[in-house]
């Protein structure tokens, strides 16, 4: 749903932050493109637009899973979720605190359900 009180104007950071949010959406909507969830919150956005934040969300999003996953097979259950954070906004700067835990937390989910971390 598209809020009528939502401001006009968003900053690249912001739009980026909701599109790696949508990126990461558990169900029917896991590992698919963002496109059309985000045009439906800002239809003015354009294809080429759209695609230029799908692109970098989901690098991200492969980024960050795989990251946590490769601290995870170093560290196991000791795995740092500061230390994951430091690596993941050095590559993308714009990525919010609330994002950045939400990635680590899903490569953390995969990781334990892979290995068997206790």
């Amino acid at each position: 749903m598209i809020w009528p009180f939502r401001k006009k104007e968003y900053t690249e950071e912001e739009l980026l932050n909701e599109a790696f949010h949508l990126a990461m959406a558990w169900g029917n909507d896991w590992l698919q493109p963002v496109q059309e969830r985000l045009a439906k919150a800002h239809p003015k956005l354009s294809a080429k637009e759209l695609d230029h934040y799908n692109t970098v969300v989901q690098e991200a999003m492969k980024f960050g899973h795989d990251q946590v996953y490769s601290m995870a097979e170093l560290h196991g259950k000791e795995t740092s979720k500061k230390e994951f954070a430091q690596v993941f906004s050095d590559k993308f700067p714009w990525a919010s605190n609330k994002n950045i835990n939400h990635c680590f937390s899903q490569g953390m989910y995969y990781a334990w359900k892979d290995m068997g971390l206790n």
